[in-house]
């Protein structure tokens, strides 16, 4: 047996806390351990638990862990291995911002993303030109790439690099050629979103969080995308994400029924 951690990842005053809250009230029948991971220097300040003990709250433990650039590759792990000590079948829910960085420091078991209501096509998905333009960019830079998609080669994280070096213009032909393949399909699928919502690509779940955000003209238009991309990464990865649209708040809206279904096997204790 071993930790069974769970990310919960999203834009800010998007409702990750609600999500976390439900799951918390709704599921879990073991206290997890909880982890609120922060960029150092921020605005941010630590939760006020309604009770003096985090138990009485629906938490065993509870964590504000900062981190500042790539350290966090070390600091994150190190976190999980003090839990572990002290439980090791526990599970553990970790609360984060959207930061590339954080997407990839840690094995995590499940992965939920959280967003608000989109009001404009454009908070979510970049632009036909703009999408081309960056990901001619991304491609010409390895190092800016996967930094940019992945959350690799955070600043001091890796050697300075090499002086780029001369490389031929991409050709229609050649990006075609790149983008028919699995991995290029894959990125191409990434390249369309803006930064903050590339952990929405590698999740398990996806919450269109009706109780923040504004609704706007664009924003049935903009869900509908995010469905389909969602489906694009069907054909791409085993496991694509699932996708909900409901106010995590209220457990007993239709929609969010299903999605503590979904949810049920991220709040069990411990895993194989």
């Amino acid at each position: 047996m071993g930790l069974r951690v769970t990310f919960v990842s999203g834009l800010r005053r998007s409702g990750k806390s609600a999500v976390i809250r439900t799951m918390l009230s709704e599921l879990f029948t073991d206290p997890p351990h909880y982890v609120r991971v922060i960029p150092a220097q921020g605005d941010q300040h630590p939760p006020v638990f309604p009770s003096s003990s985090p138990r009485e709250s629906g938490v065993a433990t509870s964590r504000w862990v900062e981190f500042s650039g790539s350290d966090v590759f070390e600091i994150l792990p190190e976190t999980m291995t003090a839990i572990q000590r002290e439980d090791p079948d526990g599970s553990v829910v970790i609360e984060a911002d959207s930061d590339p960085g954080l997407r990839c420091a840690y094995a995590y078991d499940h992965r939920v993303f959280v967003m608000p209501v989109p009001t404009r096509i454009s908070e979510v998905f970049r632009d036909p030109s703009q999408a081309a333009s960056e990901l001619q960019n991304v491609l010409e830079d390895t190092a800016a790439f996967a930094s940019e998609i992945f959350g690799l080669f955070s600043e001091g994280y890796t050697d300075d690099p090499l002086p780029s070096e001369y490389r031929a213009e991409l050709t229609g032909t050649t990006m075609r050629s790149f983008l028919y393949s699995p991995l290029g399909d894959e990125l191409a699928t990434r390249i369309q979103l803006k930064p903050d919502y590339h952990g929405m690509v590698e999740s398990d779940v996806i919450i269109v969080n009706t109780g923040a955000g504004q609704a706007g003209p664009d924003s049935a238009e903009c869900i509908r995308r995010i469905g389909q991309l969602t489906e694009r990464v069907r054909t791409v990865g085993a496991d694509p994400p699932v996708l909900f649209h409901c106010d995590p708040s209220d457990p007993r809206g239709s929609d969010c029924r299903l999605l503590l279904n979904a949810l049920k096997p991220f709040c069990r204790k411990g895993k194989p």
